[in-house]
């Protein structure tokens, strides 16, 4: 049994154990207060360097960042301020998103996030500013918020803008082009069929702009477009439509109401209005249009075809003399339909053999010989029946076709005089008309000399005969082709001449042969004053040493007129109507020029 001295050994053991492990408890608990501490106080010095970070990120910034926190700006950073806001009218904390207007697109950003909402924010001014607006979730000052964010699209919409406006717009004149013509018009007619009221479309085109443009420079051309586009404005009504169709042709879509109808008071005052000389560096530039109507629904319920059809009625009024107003109407609609038969079976016509040549005499104005032949070309239609050069050519032209049925004429032409020859009269001269497509330099050349060698055909005896206009159209052009036609012997002839434009010094240059005058001159030639014309365009070509061809000669003292001025050679119905290769033929077979003079002296005495 222990002591009592061991027991309180013991005792005292068991005291000091119990408070070591007291002590031991403490430190660790003291240990862990401390580090938990620590990790607190480094949390929330990370979650203020977090903070600062924030804002020193968003303070930098150049989009504008607003913090909506129970529906009030709780934030928002400089970029905002300057953006949406001034020192005179700062942002209201108290109000949210609605003070900029931009509720509803908040809301709209974020059902889909990460797609930006375009749109335009209220500035506290009153002013707008288009800005794309995004939305996110965060945490601010430990709370629920949300972080909008708005960048300034207004440089890029402004951009959008006029490149949309320059896809739809002329960029001379700022009214529609092609494109947006046709859609709107589409639109136009659109609303149209659903209130039943009608649409005039007016086509106009400037008279002989090319020859403004020529004379003055395009600079002048360029303030004419312009000013006639202003002077369109201002007649027209707002919800009138004005479109530059191409180079000198606006086209006009004019709506009416239910009981409205176009009258000639609207038509007249567009003609007048565009009809005003135009200011140019002191100059009065002269100006006046053709115009041509079609509306809907009488002529046509589809744009292009109104388009078409005014086009047409346009075309017609040219035609007619310029200047004028045309409606479209039922001719023109027979035109149009022969047009597109026309164009339809002109690609076939030479497979189908339609075509043909006749040949009409050339005659010595002084003893009635046969001196040559002008080569006259003519369409046999299945169902227009025969038709003349004036009613078909201008549609090959148009397209590649004319050189294939230039070459077959010349071909043709140049095989019917070798033909003659052949049959002992020679040495007779072939005269072959050429189109302005024709007339390109190195390609004619060639075909020239194909068909002259393919018949055997002297150079001297081709004649090729081109307009005025034609020549002038490209006088460089025609000065290099010529030259070369005329080295190798080729006879060139001006056809028409005085009814187009010329340019004398080049007609000097030119190496001509001959002078056609043409028979509208000849017609009037027994009229007061006529014979002056005639007289002077013949003294005109002998001064230049060329040969003088009249056309259109059909009676006795026509013919008579023509010899007293000197005139060298004729063609007409005076001496006989064109015929083919081979009645030409058999003409030349029983010819006799005295008889035939002496038939034409008792006509004259007969009248």
């Amino acid at each position: 049994m222990p002591t009592p001295e061991e027991l309180q050994q013991r005792r005292l053991e068991r005291e000091v154990s119990a408070r070591k492990q007291a002590e031991k408890l403490l430190e660790e608990k003291s240990l862990e207060l401390f580090i938990e501490a620590q990790e607190r106080r480094a949390a929330l010095d990370q979650l203020k360097e977090s903070e600062e970070r924030y804002r020193v990120i968003v303070e930098t910034s150049p989009d504008a960042i607003l913090v909506i926190q129970d529906d009030r700006l709780a934030f928002f950073n400089g970029a905002a301020r300057r953006m949406l806001a001034s020192a005179a009218a700062p942002p209201q904390p108290d109000a949210g998103l609605e003070q900029f207007n931009l509720l509803a697109d908040a809301a709209r950003a974020d059902r889909h996030p990460g797609q930006p909402v375009e749109t335009s924010a209220l500035k506290t001014d009153g002013s707008t500013i288009e800005v794309a607006l995004s939305s996110v979730p965060i945490v601010f000052d430990r709370q629920p918020a949300r972080q909008i964010v708005l960048r300034d699209i207004s440089d890029r919409k402004r951009l959008e803008r006029q490149l949309a406006f320059q896809a739809t717009h002329d960029p001379l004149t700022g009214v529609a082009n092609r494109a947006a013509l046709l859609e709107q018009l589409d639109d136009t007619l659109a609303y149209a069929r659903r209130h039943g009221v009608p649409v005039w479309v007016g086509f106009l085109d400037l008279d002989h702009f090319k020859q403004i443009n020529d004379r003055f420079g395009h600079r002048a051309g360029d303030r004419l477009l312009e000013t006639v586009t202003s002077r369109l404005r201002a007649l027209l009504r707002k919800d009138d439509i004005i479109g530059r169709y191409g180079g000198d042709e606006f086209v006009l879509v004019m709506r009416g109401g239910a009981a409205d109808a176009l009258g000639p008071t609207l038509l007249d005052r567009i003609m007048a209005a565009v009809c005003q000389p135009v200011d140019f560096d002191g100059y009065a530039l002269a100006v006046t249009c053709s115009l041509g109507i079609a509306g809907y629904p009488e002529d046509a319920d589809d744009g292009q075809l109104l388009l078409e059809r005014a086009d047409a009625a346009m075309y017609r009024a040219k035609e007619s003399g310029r200047n004028l107003c045309q409606l479209y109407n039922d001719e023109i609609h027979a035109r149009i339909v022969e047009r597109t038969k026309i164009e339809s079976a002109l690609a076939q016509a030479i497979e189908r053999n339609e075509f043909f040549v006749l040949y009409q005499p050339q005659i010595d104005a002084r003893d009635g010989t046969v001196v040559g032949a002008e080569a006259l070309l003519r369409w046999r239609h299945s169902e227009l029946g025969v038709l003349t050069p004036d009613r078909f050519l201008q549609f090959a032209e148009q397209s590649a076709l004319i050189n294939r049925i230039g070459a077959w004429v010349l071909a043709q032409a140049c095989s019917a005089c070798a033909s003659w020859h052949a049959a002992g009269h020679r040495p007779l001269r072939i005269a072959v008309n050429l189109s302005v497509r024709q007339l390109n330099g190195i390609e004619l050349i060639k075909l020239v000399d194909d068909a002259l060698q393919a018949t055997g055909l002297p150079a001297a005896c081709l004649e090729l005969e081109l307009t005025e206009s034609m020549v002038m159209s490209d006088a460089e052009l025609a000065l290099d082709t010529l030259g070369a036609l005329h080295q190798r012997g080729v006879q060139v002839a001006i056809d028409d001449f005085g009814t187009g434009y010329s340019n004398f010094a080049y007609l000097n240059r030119l190496p001509l042969n001959c002078l056609k005058i043409d028979k509208q001159f000849v017609s009037d030639i027994e009229q007061p004053g006529g014979a002056i014309v005639t007289h002077a365009l013949i003294q005109l070509a002998h001064s230049l040493g060329l040969t003088v061809v009249a056309e259109g000669v059909e009676t006795a003292a026509q013919l008579r007129v023509l010899r007293e001025q000197g005139c060298d050679q004729i063609q007409g119905w005076l001496h006989s109507k064109a015929m083919s290769a081979q009645e030409f033929l058999g003409m030349l077979r029983h010819y006799e020029p005295s008889s035939w003079m002496s038939e034409v002296s008792a006509r004259k005495m007969s009248a």
